[in-house]
């Protein structure tokens, strides 16, 4: 190469040769810039899966234990199971390993047989960071005579101590194949290049009675090489001064070749311009090495252009710096095709802001970019807090855990084991109804969850919308309660009705009959069976009166009209009803309700609210005891008491009364009671919109009656 230098007398095959070395650089840069980015890739694709394995584990059974020599997730049996291990290597392409202790238990690893590696054993600095220093391990290692790139976590049990170990991995091989592809190509062009000029070479050094022709021959070939290059190429001295170009860099600046040589950026370009190319050319002169960076110009029809520059030095053959070799890169469509992206995705940004349904977008690595202000005020949950962060802050911020939220089925072929309502599929999107936790109060949210596309194709994140149905739910179920409520009252009615009327058919003969009967019967063991009979038909008949009455007055709910009653004179009207029941017991009933008292109701359901009250008074009041009728307010309520001093009520009794049939133990079998008195009393009680209760100090203390209704205006 030295005699050859010699010969070589034109400056422009030299500064070939330093070209090509500097591409050689960058080739070498970009080629380190790749495997870096492939090993980032892989390293986070093994970090999802590592997450993807912790959570399918704990799902299955939650904390880990060793039981009878095996190791169990709650009551999820892992030794041998490769159900979890098989489904991460599917989802995420990571082959997956469980340890107990450090013996493989459940693995998608496979030994040279075919046979997975069970029981096989961890080793080597996975081994000494899970079970020596308790720390999660990352990093190469060699498994089964094959390079990985792995991730290790140690597995503790409830007490913290470690009892076995989780692992995914990659072979290098695999996550490295796009790197080594690429690199080959380029350094087998380079190598190619290179032997080019070694081949020149050669021939100079073997041939010097043609050197001369030879070397300008080489600068002819390099120079044709350079023009064939479609990127701006060029090459300068130390001094600045351009010693050569390419055609494409002298189409760029509207000059001739010949014009640019010993030219200046200062004669080629606007001082703007020009000053930025001097600095950085005397930062690299200074610094040395390679440089790379993105910069504006000017083309020749004056239009500006954004490029990636590559420069670096060449050396003179005594070793000294010779000057700046260059490669200019358009990336004008790049920079308009990134800053189209970023007024599109603003102007997408801007109309989720203002979408009145509160609206979130994932990337495609389920991060959350967007995040809606109706998103804001449904969960309380700001931008500042969510963005960036994975979608299960979606779900702690609707359900208040972690849990799946209806964009992550968008990834799941099947949705089995999802804790949605009525999920459906509409093409691409997914719909479902679930109940969220939101500031405390549990809502009903309607979702809606769509993949989102680049031009290609390619999924590259989604959007999901949500929609608060609570109240609509909730009336919806109150609606069609309210409607079965109705029906079953109407039916219970009509029913109740009918059967009275068919009741009553059959009683009218047996109350004429059995009177005459039992005038000419003078057997008395006969005429007490005739007495019984006349008893239990009586009962038939007040059970049915009764009956009759409670329906019609649970048909009234809806109708009734109430309007101002003087609640003294109802209240006496009854009294006289029962003033011969109170007077065969000795009882005595004041009535201490004021004159001119008026209350909001109805007349017919009021009468019988006191009918049935006085009656049961009557009944179970102390004989010749005493039985009042008075009123009071409390807490803006008008409250009638109907009090007695008779057997009184247990504590436990008291809040049953008014069930329909139920009676106290003692009047069980009375049959001059049909247990639906007090429970007309509770329906009539509430058509008023009031509210009915009783008390009583004990058995034998007696008992009060209390009822609220309104009281009307003066």
């Amino acid at each position: 190469m030295q005699i050859a230098a010699k010969k070589i007398s034109n400056p422009i095959i030299l500064a070939g040769l330093v070209a090509i070395l500097a591409m050689a650089l960058s080739t070498h840069l970009v080629l380190d810039k790749l495997r870096q980015e492939e090993v980032r890739v892989a390293t986070d694709r093994q970090e999802h899966a590592l997450k993807l394995f912790w959570q399918a584990l704990k799902s299955r059974g939650g904390a880990f234990r060793l039981s009878e020599g095996r190791l169990m997730a709650g009551n999820y049996r892992i030794n041998g199971n490769n159900e979890l291990p098989d489904q991460i290597k599917e989802t995420t392409g990571s082959n997956a390993t469980v340890f107990q202790g450090d013996t493989r238990v459940a693995s998608t690893l496979l030994l040279p047989d075919g046979r997975r590696a069970l029981g096989t054993r961890l080793s080597g600095p996975a081994y000494d960071a899970i079970f020596r220093k308790g720390i999660p391990y990352r990093g190469d290692t060699v498994i089964l005579g094959t390079s990985y790139l792995t991730a290790y976590d140690p597995i503790r049990d409830s007490q913290g101590k470690i009892i076995g170990a989780l692992f995914v991995g990659t072979k290098r091989s695999d996550y490295l194949a796009t790197y080594t592809r690429i690199g080959t190509l380029l350094r087998g062009i380079n190598g190619l290049t290179a032997c080019i000029f070694f081949m020149l070479a050669f021939l100079l050094l073997t041939e010097r009675r043609r050197a001369e022709e030879q070397v300008k021959d080489q600068v002819r070939f390099l120079q044709e090489i350079i023009d064939a290059i479609p990127a701006p190429v060029f090459y300068k001295d130390v001094q600045g001064r351009f010693l050569g170009c390419n055609k494409v860099f002298a189409s760029s600046t509207g000059l001739n070749r010949e014009l640019i040589v010993g030219k200046t950026v200062h004669d080629i370009w606007s001082k703007e311009f020009a000053d930025r190319y001097e600095e950085k050319d005397k930062e690299l002169l200074e610094d040395s090495g390679v440089q790379v960076y993105e910069g504006t110009g000017r083309n020749a029809d004056g239009s500006n252009n954004h490029f990636l520059v590559n420069k670096a030095l060449f050396k003179n053959q005594n070793g000294s710096v010779g000057g700046v070799v260059g490669v200019f890169l358009d990336i004008t469509d790049r920079k308009e095709a990134e800053e189209e992206a970023r007024n599109a995705y603003q102007r997408i940004a801007d109309i989720l802001e203002f979408l009145p349904d509160p609206t979130y977008v994932v990337n495609r690595e389920r991060r959350i970019i967007a995040w809606n202000r109706a998103i804001e005020n449904m969960t309380g949950v700001s931008k500042e807090e969510i963005l960036g962060k994975g979608s299960e802050a979606a779900s702690l911020a609707f359900y208040g855990e972690h849990r799946e939220v209806l964009i992550d089925l968008l990834s799941e072929e099947r949705h089995a084991g999802h804790r949605y309502l009525d999920l459906a599929c509409r093409g691409d999107a997914l719909c479902a109804e679930g109940i969220a936790l939101m500031r405390g109060e549990e809502r009903r949210l309607w979702s809606v969850a769509a993949p989102l596309y680049d031009r290609q194709g390619e999924r590259v994140g989604g959007i999901q919308s949500l929609r608060d149905v609570t109240e609509q739910r909730r009336a919806e179920q109150e609606r069609s309660l309210m409607e079965a409520q109705m029906h079953h009252s109407r039916l219970m009615a009509s029913l109740l009705v009918q059967l009275g009327h068919d009741l009553r058919t059959p009683l009218t003969p047996l109350f004429a009959l059995l009177p005459m009967i039992r005038d000419k019967c003078c057997d008395p063991q006969v005429v007490q069976i005739l007495d019984i009979c006349q008893s239990s038909v009586s009962h038939i008949q007040g059970l049915t009166s009764k009956a009759l009455d409670l329906a019609r007055l649970s048909s009234q709910t809806a109708t009734v009209e109430l309007v101002p009653v003087p609640l003294a004179g109802l209240a006496e009207n009854s009294l006289s009803g029962c003033a011969e029941l109170f007077a065969q017991r000795g009882i005595t009933c004041r009535n201490l309700i004021e004159p001119h008292l008026k209350v909001q109701g109805t007349g017919e359901q009021l009468t019988l609210l006191f009918d049935n009250l006085l009656s049961n008074a009557a009944r179970y009041a102390a004989a010749n005891g005493e039985v009042s009728i008075s009123t009071s307010r409390r807490d803006g309520e008008l409250v009638v008491s109907v009090k007695d001093d008779g057997v009184g009520l247990e504590p436990e009794h008291a809040s049953l009364i008014f069930d329909e049939f139920y009676k106290v133990d003692s009047s069980r079998h009375d049959l001059s009671t049909q247990g639906l008195g007090l429970a007309i009393c509770r329906r009539v009680v509430g058509n008023h919109k009031g509210k009915i209760w009783a008390e009583s100090p004990g058995k034998g203390m007696g008992t009060t009656i209390h009822f609220t209704l309104e009281a009307a205006a003066a």
